[in-house]
């Protein structure tokens, strides 16, 4: 009898005691981290009520944030939203020590990286907001602080919240603007990723190829622009063409190009001044399409607050266009094609 019950229970309760056991292990920590934003946010509005402080002190403390640009530019965003709805907002870098990865880049690539991410709050941020980096921080009685751990991982639900539950309204100037085309037809802006760290989020051979045909077949005529680091540039031309000369070649009926000039922040124009940005496998560049209105697909092995709460849309403002979509596994051998034909554009 006893033998039976464990045989029954094996194949038939385990459907039922499985999931809960599960849930009780695992008590839904990006539940638990959205309650906390929650408050956090909820806190801000108060506080943005009741203080006679005249400004709002964004901290982005190296210590516990990644080099990555995409993560620093979500909370530059956040500062240019606040900023431009009419808030005094200084952005103040913390390097006082930094983050064990930050040990993936050599010494002076960190000096660099640090440059870098200075420039590109300056190029986002509207003039008033003030960027500063310090070795120190110390509260002032003047700000409202915006200085929890790990910051970077809660500004895009805290952005979200002002704007979906507090109806903060987006200020005419706060998404980033369609660019410039960059060539002498329109083109798809594809970010093939091609990192030393985490490389299980890289482009394989197979799924470049694959990739690659579908979007030939879904854009005739355009020109498909490679957005990557060098190392990435050259690994892609050679999957595609052959050679790892990065020049503009004829692939097909498709003209395959690279990003005109290279870093970060000159990709991000040259992805705004596509008609359509493609990724599979997560990297920073994604930003920019996210807090913009060009249309985009993007496959992403890690769940974020990007994913997750609101299907397949990024942010309040994402339109039918504009896919983020979390793939839990098979993330090389997943598939674009139905996605990119739902796509109108």
């Amino acid at each position: 009898m006893l033998r039976m019950w464990v045989e029954f229970r094996r194949k038939h309760l385990r459907l039922i005691y499985v999931p809960i056991i599960n849930f009780l292990r695992y008590p839904l920590p990006s539940f638990r981290t959205r309650r906390y934003i929650k408050k956090m946010v909820k806190s801000f509005i108060q506080e943005l009520k009741i203080s006679k402080a005249s400004r709002i002190r964004i901290i982005y403390n190296f210590a516990d944030s990644p080099h990555t640009f995409g993560d620093f530019m979500v909370v530059v965003m956040l500062c240019r939203f606040l900023a431009l709805s009419g808030f005094q907002v200084v952005l103040t870098i913390v390097d006082s020590g930094r983050r064990a990865d930050w040990k993936e880049l050599s010494e002076v690539a960190q000096k660099k990286r640090i440059v870098e991410l200075l420039d590109l709050a300056k190029y986002l941020l509207p003039q008033e907001a003030e960027v500063e980096l310090t070795n120190q921080y110390r509260s002032d009685p003047l700000d409202i602080s915006l200085d929890s751990k790990y910051f970077y991982a809660s500004a895009p639900y805290f952005l979200d919240l002002l704007i979906s539950k507090y109806e903060w309204v987006i200020p005419d100037d706060f998404l980033l603007a369609a660019g410039t085309n960059e060539t002498s037809r329109p083109y798809i802006a594809w970010h093939v990723r091609k990192a030393n760290y985490d490389n299980r989020r890289n482009f394989t051979s197979s799924s470049i190829k694959k990739d690659f045909e579908i979007l030939q077949k879904k854009f005739p005529g355009f020109s498909v622009m490679l957005i990557s680091d060098s190392a990435g540039l050259e690994e892609a031309f050679l999957t595609l063409t052959g050679s790892r000369e990065t020049k503009t070649r004829e692939v097909g009926d498709t003209q395959l190009l690279a990003q005109p000039i290279p870093g970060f922040q000159n990709a991000i124009s040259a992805v705004l001044g596509s008609s359509f940005f493609y990724q599979r496998g997560g990297g920073g560049i994604v930003i920019a399409p996210i807090f913009s209105l060009v249309p985009y697909l993007n496959l992403c092995f890690d769940k974020s607050f990007f994913h997750g709460w609101r299907k397949e849309r990024a942010m309040p403002w994402s339109n039918e266009n504009q896919l983020s979509v979390h793939i839990k596994r098979n993330l090389q051998s997943f598939s674009i094609a139905k996605l990119i034909k739902r796509l109108k554009v």
